[in-house]
C-alpha cells in the first residue's frame, strides 16, 4: 500500500529518518518545516497522513496546525501523528499534558522515541492507514521555499 504523507519536521536528522522509513514501507512522504508550507502542499493535494514534530522551533504551535487541520472539511478525517524524538528534560516533563492536549484537539497518535526505530516507526504508522491496493503514481507537490 502505497500512501501520501505530509511532515511538518523541522529537525533535519528527523526529516531523514522519517523519510527513509516511509519510503522503505512504500510510501511518498513530502516534508516541509513550517506551518505556511505545510498548508501549501494541503491545498494543492490530498494526503492519506500528517506527521508533524511536537516541538517545533519556528514559530507558531502544533497544536494551531492541528486545530486547523480539524476545522477543514478536506482534513479533518486525516489521520494526525505527533512525533518527538531527542527530547529534552522539559519535553519529557511536559509529555503527559501534551499527550492530554493533543488527543483532546484530535490527534489520532502520539509516537515518543528516545532513538529512531525504523520498524516500530512504521508498524505504528500502517497501524493508522487504511489497507488498499494502489501504486504510488502520483507525487505530492512540493512546497514553495520559504523566502
Amino acid at each position: 500500500m502505497c500512501a501520501q504523507i505530509l511532515g511538518l519536521i523541522e529537525l533535519p536528522e528527523n526529516a531523514e529518518a522519517i523519510s527513509k522509513s516511509l519510503a522503505q514501507s512504500g510510501h511518498k512522504i513530502v516534508v516541509t518545516t513550517t506551518f505556511t508550507q505545510a498548508k501549501v502542499v494541503l491545498a494543492r493535494s490530498r494526503v492519506d497522513l500528517i506527521i508533524s514534530e511536537v516541538h517545533l522551533q519556528n514559530g507558531g504551535s502544533v497544536f494551531d496546525f492541528l486545530m486547523w487541520i480539524r476545522r477543514d472539511p478536506a482534513t479533518n478525517k486525516t489521520p494526525f501523528v505527533l512525533f518527538s524524538s531527542q527530547r529534552s528534560d522539559t519535553a519529557r516533563y511536559l509529555e503527559d499534558g501534551i499527550r492530554i492536549t493533543a488527543r483532546t484537539l484530535g490527534a489520532t497518535k502520539y509516537i515518543v522515541m528516545d532513538s529512531f526505530d525504523t520498524n516500530d516507526f512504521c508498524e505504528q504508522i500502517d497501524s493508522l492507514l487504511p489497507k488498499k491496493d494502489e501504486s504510488c503514481d502520483a507525487e505530492i507537490p512540493q512546497a514553495p521555499p520559504q523566502t
